[in-house]
């Protein structure tokens, strides 16, 4: 597609009389450039190696201009490769933040046997990834401590709400689909934007 007739289309789905409401299209397409407002909630299914180039998928949505509450899904199956991705993902972002922020718990991150585990399955979990955060503020899966004052949707994830049933949920769309599948999910990372958290809706 040409870059005007990108452009076309984006400014017709941001336009607030568009009918459009599903705009699909790869994260390596869509990473970079757009400005995708007319959107508040985006949905990934596919992890990249490079944890920046999700990010830069993510922030398609929440810009300036973006009037609405934004949410954000990573749906990550237990046990397959996009959750180890995202895992790989979670460890490089880790690294990156020792070598800026000293004070970061180093305790918490991957060890080279860990990182050999890439191809195992442990039936019994709910999330490996939250078993590999050795999470202190949940007790046997359950959150019973909020995230960090001033965490937000940049923070680690070890810094979101952890939940493993809807309670806690402030998104009604992942309440209903909950309950429509319950059995399909097991556990779900939730964090606001900033703008919400500081009532800039």
């Amino acid at each position: 597609m040409s870059i005007k007739k990108r452009a076309k289309v984006v400014e017709r789905f941001n336009s607030p009389s568009s009918p459009d409401f599903v705009f699909m299209l790869s994260s390596k397409a869509g990473g970079c450039g757009l400005n995708l407002i007319g959107a508040n909630r985006l949905v990934m299914f596919d992890p990249d190696w490079n944890p920046a180039n999700d990010e830069q998928a993510m922030a398609r949505v929440w810009r300036d201009g973006q009037k609405k509450t934004c949410y954000i899904y990573r749906l990550l199956s237990a046990g397959t490769i996009e959750e180890k991705i995202f895992q790989r993902q979670s460890h490089k972002k880790a690294l990156s933040s020792c070598v800026v922020d000293e004070e970061q718990d180093v305790e918490r991150h991957f060890s080279l046997g860990e990182l050999k585990e890439l191809f195992t399955l442990d039936e019994a979990s709910l999330s490996d990834t939250h078993d590999r955060l050795r999470c202190c503020r949940c007790i046997n899966n359950h959150q019973v401590r909020p995230p960090p004052d001033g965490s937000d949707c940049t923070s680690d994830l070890a810094q979101w709400n952890h939940s493993t049933d809807k309670r806690g949920l402030r998104d009604e769309v992942l309440q209903a689909t909950w309950d429509a599948a319950s059995t399909a999910i097991t556990f779900v990372f939730h964090q606001r934007s900033h703008e919400e958290q500081r009532g800039l809706h």
